[in-house]
C-alpha cells in the first residue's frame, strides 16, 4: 500500500499565532538557478503562484537567466536574476575570492527583497542562497531537495565544505518523497528533525477537446509515451532491449519518446540496431506533452533514480496508467497492481512482462487509470501542497520569535 506522510499537526496552532502578529504578509523569497522547464522549476511556479497573498508575498531569484517557466508566474510577482555565467572566473585564480563575489552578488539581490524566508531549491542554490541568507540575518531558512543528490556532486573540496557550513544554517530540508529524506539524512548526517516531506501538487486538467496526436506518429494500435529528457539515468536503453521483444507479439504497438538530450544519437542507434525504427518515435522535446499523454493508452518510465517524477504526475492526473520502475519516490506515489506497473531497475524482462500485460489488458488497463486520477486528486493536489508549505513557513518564523532574545 502507498504510504502517505500525515501532515504534522504539532505547530499549528503556534503558525496561527505568527500569522496573527504579521501586520504586513510574510515575505518568502525564492532561489532557483533558472525557470528552464523542469520538475522543480514547475513546482516552485505551482506554489508561488497559489500562495495566499494575503499572508505572502513571493519572489523569485534566478542564479542564471529566467527562463521559459518565467511568462507562467503571476503578474505580481518580482523576478530578478544575478547571473552567476557574469561572474566571470578568469581573471580570479582564487576559488574563494570568486565564491565571495558569488555570495556578495547573491546578498546584494537578497537584501532589496528583504525576506523574511528564503526557500531555495536544488544543491546550487540551496547552498548559496542559505549562506548568503544567513550573513543577512534572514529569519527563516528553507531548502528544498528534490533528488537522490548529496554534497558528493561538487567536484571541489571547498565548495563540499560550503555546502556542509549550509547544511547547519539551513532550518528545514523539504524533501519532495521520504525517499529524498532519507537519502539526505544517511549521506548527509541531517537529522530527521530538520527535515519535512512535502510532495510534489498538481492540479486535474479541466475537460478540454482531445488535442490531435501527429499522424507521422503512425499510432495505429495501443500506444505508449515515455516523458524524460534523453539522458542515461531515464533508462531508455532498458526500456528499448524491452521493446524488442514486445514488438513480436505486438506489431502494432508504438512508443513515443518525448524529450530530448545528449543520449538522442547512441538511443537512435539503438533503435536501428533493434529493428524498432517502425515502433519508436523520437518526438523531441514537447512543451504541451503533460497534455498530449492523455491521448495514450499508458505511459512508461525506467529511470535507474528518481526523487518524485512529476512525469508519473502528470500521467496519473489524467487518468493515464504507468508502467514504471520502482526507484527513489515512485512506490510512494505508484502502487503496484492498483495505479499502474513497478518493476525492478535493469530487468529488462520484467519490463518487457508488464508491458504487454498493459498491451493485453484494457479493461483493467482503464481501471488503473481512474484509480491513478484519484490518488493524485486525494493526496497529490497542488492546494495540498501550498497548504502545507504555507503552514511549514508560519512554524517556523514563530519558531524563530520564540527563540530569539527579547
Amino acid at each position: 500500500m502507498v504510504v502517505i506522510d500525515s501532515e504534522r499537526r504539532v505547530g499549528r496552532l503556534q503558525a496561527v499565532e505568527s500569522l496573527k502578529l504579521h501586520t504586513r504578509p510574510i515575505r518568502v523569497t525564492f532561489v532557483i538557478g533558472s525557470l528552464a522547464v523542469g520538475g522543480a522549476e514547475t513546482q516552485l511556479v505551482r506554489l508561488v503562484n497559489n500562495l495566499d497573498r494575503q499572508r505572502f508575498t513571493p519572489s523569485v531569484i534566478c542564479l542564471w537567466r529566467g527562463g521559459e517557466l518565467a511568462h507562467t508566474l503571476s503578474s505580481d510577482v518580482t523576478v530578478s536574476s544575478i547571473d552567476l555565467s557574469g561572474v566571470s572566473h578568469r581573471f580570479i585564480r582564487s576559488r574563494a575570492i570568486l565564491a565571495i563575489r558569488i555570495l556578495a552578488k547573491l546578498a546584494g539581490s537578497l537584501r532589496r527583497q528583504e525576506p523574511d524566508v528564503v526557500h531555495a531549491y536544488l544543491p546550487t542554490a540551496y547552498v548559496l542562497g542559505a549562506l548568503a541568507a544567513r550573513l543577512l540575518g534572514v529569519r527563516v531558512i528553507v531548502a528544498g531537495r528534490r533528488g537522490l543528490t548529496s554534497i558528493d556532486i561538487y567536484g571541489s573540496a571547498r565548495w563540499r565544505t560550503l555546502a556542509r557550513i549550509a547544511n547547519r544554517v539551513i532550518d528545514v530540508h523539504v524533501c519532495n518523497s521520504r525517499a529524498v529524506r532519507d537519502y539526505a539524512i544517511a549521506n548527509e548526517g541531517i537529522s530527521i528533525e530538520r527535515t519535512r516531506v512535502i510532495y510534489n501538487g498538481i492540479d486535474l486538467p479541466q475537460p478540454t477537446p482531445s488535442p490531435q496526436l501527429p499522424s507521422e506518429w503512425g499510432l495505429a494500435g495501443t500506444s505508449a509515451a515515455m516523458v524524460a529528457n534523453l539522458i542515461r539515468y531515464k533508462g531508455h536503453r532498458e526500456v528499448l532491449f524491452a521493446m524488442a521483444r514486445i514488438v513480436r507479439r505486438h506489431p502494432l504497438f508504438r512508443l513515443v519518446l518525448m524529450g530530448d538530450g545528449p543520449e538522442r544519437t547512441a538511443l537512435s542507434s539503438l533503435v536501428r540496431e533493434l529493428n524498432l525504427a517502425d515502433h519508436v518515435v523520437f518526438a523531441g522535446a514537447l512543451t504541451d506533452a503533460s497534455n498530449l499523454v492523455r491521448e495514450f493508452d499508458f505511459t512508461i518510465l525506467g529511470s535507474s533514480e528518481e526523487g518524485f517524477p512529476n512525469a508519473l504526475m502528470e500521467s496519473m492526473a489524467v487518468g493515464v496508467p504507468v508502467v514504471a520502475t520502482a526507484v527513489g519516490g515512485v512506490p510512494e506515489l505508484v502502487e503496484d497492481g492498483v495505479h499502474g506497473r513497478l518493476v525492478p531497475y535493469g530487468d529488462r524482462e520484467a519490463m518487457a512482462t508488464a508491458i504487454e500485460w498493459m498491451i493485453e489488458h484494457p479493461k483493467e488497463r482503464h481501471e488503473m487509470g481512474e484509480r491513478a486520477r484519484l490518488q493524485i486528486a486525494h493526496h497529490f493536489s497542488t492546494d495540498r501542497m501550498v497548504k502545507t508549505t504555507s503552514a511549514l513557513y508560519a512554524e517556523l518564523l514563530a519558531r524563530h520569535r520564540r527563540q530569539s532574545p527579547g
